[in-house]
């Protein structure tokens, strides 16, 4: 495999860093702190590569919230200029490991999303009788910081990007011990420092990729998977035969032990796709019925209702909640949703 080299001068160039603050900064300019930094950008892109180029960068701390939909999560956001670090160093690496990602990967991606991973997954369930369905206990605070540089070692021949990415991966390592939410829980369940990335940085969503990307390879070149799709740590593996798909999950959990992480035992079925596979928020079916899933149209309905009643008692903004609909018919219509949205819109 290839290794690349000067690659560092790349991420620092003025041009390049100019563009990352661009897109860092994309619904933000209004807000602080990006909105200081798009006051002095100039400036600031001058000194933040001054800093990446002597060596004295030094990433900054996050700020941690709490979010409910789907599910309870901790997000950490970096510093608005540690971001722009973080959208450079991407714009440079990511089309070298593009051309790695196999075709049917589809978090985080340009032209991917969770919409074409659902209708890829409602191809492969007209297709194959069965699905094994997997998921990665804790993935993002079990990504092991070792494994991950080695990863990217294999395709970055430069030390000084490969120093910085260490840095950038390594930043939340120091502080996340001493954060605690709500409740009392610590962030993370991990027992060595060197584990772990936040969720809520470009940097980790990318590195989740190349993190599992040898897994995807496993399926696709090893095993000879004809019908694979993953979005994120949550992947389908297809075929017309069980007994196989039980070996192939076999097999599948070898290879993610060996990248120390555990496959979550609630979450590995054998279905028939006749009887519906549950995937990026939908449930394909081998007829090409493709509905929403239950619990994804409970709670927007929840939250229409609420934010319906605020406008209705002058304690809302209207157009927020235009938006908002718009938003969710956008992501439903792809399934056949039509009654469902009559019912949650009109209440009929």
């Amino acid at each position: 495999m290839k290794r690349h080299k000067q690659l560092y001068e790349s991420v620092c160039s003025f041009e390049n860093l100019y563009a990352a603050a661009v897109k860092a900064m994309k619904g933000k300019r209004g807000k602080r702190p990006g909105a200081g930094f798009y006051a002095e950008m100039e400036d600031e892109i001058i000194t933040l590569q001054k800093q990446l180029l002597d060596g004295t960068y030094c990433h900054g701390g996050y700020h941690y919230f709490e979010i409910h939909e789907p599910k309870q999560r901790t997000v950490a956001a970096a510093e608005f200029r540690d971001r722009v670090v973080h959208h450079a160093v991407i714009r440079v690496i990511e089309p070298l490991f593009e051309r790695r990602f196999i075709e049917d990967s589809y978090a985080c991606r340009v032209n991917k999303g969770t919409h074409a991973g659902m209708k890829r997954a409602a191809h492969y369930a007209r297709r194959f009788d069965y699905a094994l369905k997997c998921d990665i206990r804790k993935y993002f605070a079990h990504i092991d910081h070792e494994i991950l540089l080695y990863l990217f070692a294999k395709v970055i021949g430069d030390k000084q990007l490969l120093d910085l990415l260490q840095h950038v991966i390594g930043s939340h390592r120091d502080g996340w011990r001493m954060v605690v939410p709500k409740g009392g829980l610590p962030l993370f369940d991990g027992q060595l420092a060197s584990r772990g990335l936040p969720i809520g940085n470009l940097t980790s969503q990318f590195s989740a990729n190349v993190y599992l990307n040898p897994l995807d390879h496993f399926v696709k070149h090893d095993l000879r998977c004809k019908g694979y799709v993953r979005y994120m740590d949550d992947f389908l593996l297809f075929s017309n035969d069980k007994h196989q798909l039980r070996d192939w999950g076999d097999a599948v959990r070898e290879i993610v032990n060996g990248l120390r992480l555990k496959i979550h035992p609630d979450k590995y079925r054998l279905l028939r796709c006749d009887c519906g596979v549950d995937f990026c928020g939908f449930v394909v079916f081998g007829n090409g019925r493709i509905r929403v899933r239950r619990s994804t149209a409970r709670r927007f309905h929840r939250r229409y209702q609420k934010n319906l009643e605020a406008v209705n008692n002058c304690l809302g903004d209207a157009a927020s909640l235009s938006q908002s609909v718009a938003a969710w018919v956008g992501h439903v219509k792809h399934a056949q949703s039509w009654n469902l949205r009559k019912a949650v819109l009109c209440g009929s």
